[in-house]
């Protein structure tokens, strides 16, 4: 019985990290870059299922799934996405941290930077663009080579991840890693004046999460059943 009750209250926790999991990507449908959050469930007897069969305890391990989201043209010269498995490099005072979104612009040195000021990498320092240089004059190659006309500003910093599930999401559309695992890209290509749209497919996650529900209240009856009978045991020792 313990085990049993055990099991229910286990299955309980992973669905409803997976109910938030889902609501998560349904609110970041629209957030450029994003890479939506997948929920493995663990079970010695029913594993991926999320519903807990006799003493089978179920853990859920949350993953992210990496897979390339669309490129919508936008014609910004410093909206940049990234078609392959490649990840931009932004400097903050705590480290590293790896990013798709690649919708850039200017800090009052005329480094390029995100949209909250993090610096972004370039293979050789922060990439400079002087005051002199209207922004629409900048090209940026398929390798990630910044120009003004016949002048190299730099080279914008894109690495790869043999497994990219080393990635830990920090927020505001960034992971944080292991930088000695960062490879030179290999297959990955800059596109200038392009954005990354989110990963997320808004029907699947509805769907998703209607099944969430209904495998939640499921649950929910069964343990509430399990009350009605221990109460009624309960009250024939009484008696």
């Amino acid at each position: 019985m313990v085990d049993s009750i055990q099991a229910n209250a286990s299955s309980q926790e992973a669905l409803s990290a997976r109910f938030e999991a889902t609501a998560h990507n349904l609110a970041n449908a629209n957030t450029g870059g994003y890479k939506r959050i997948m929920c493995e469930f663990i079970s010695g007897g029913a594993a991926g299922t999320g519903a807990a069969t006799g003493s089978d305890a179920i853990s859920v391990k949350a993953v992210h799934d990496f897979s390339q989201g669309a490129l919508a043209e936008t014609g910004r010269s410093l909206d940049l996405g990234l078609q392959g498995k490649g990840f931009f490099v932004l400097e903050t005072p705590k480290g590293q941290l790896y990013t798709r979104h690649g919708v850039f612009t200017t800090n009052g040195e005329g480094q390029l930077t995100d949209l909250i000021g993090r610096v972004v990498a370039g293979d050789s320092g922060p990439i400079v663009i002087p005051k002199n240089v209207a922004v629409s004059a900048i090209g940026v190659g398929s390798d990630g080579t910044v120009s003004a006309g016949k002048n190299v500003l730099g080279k914008v910093k894109v690495v790869e991840f043999e497994d990219p599930q080393v990635l830990t999401a920090v927020g505001q559309n960034a992971f944080e890693g292991p930088s000695n695992l960062a490879q030179a890209p290999k297959a990955t290509v800059v596109r200038q004046g392009y954005q990354e749209a989110s990963n997320v497919s808004v029907v699947d996650e509805l769907v998703g999460l209607i099944t969430v529900s209904r495998m939640y209240e499921a649950n929910l009856k069964t343990v509430q059943s399990r009350d009605e009978r221990l109460k009624t045991l309960l009250g024939v020792a009484a008696g």
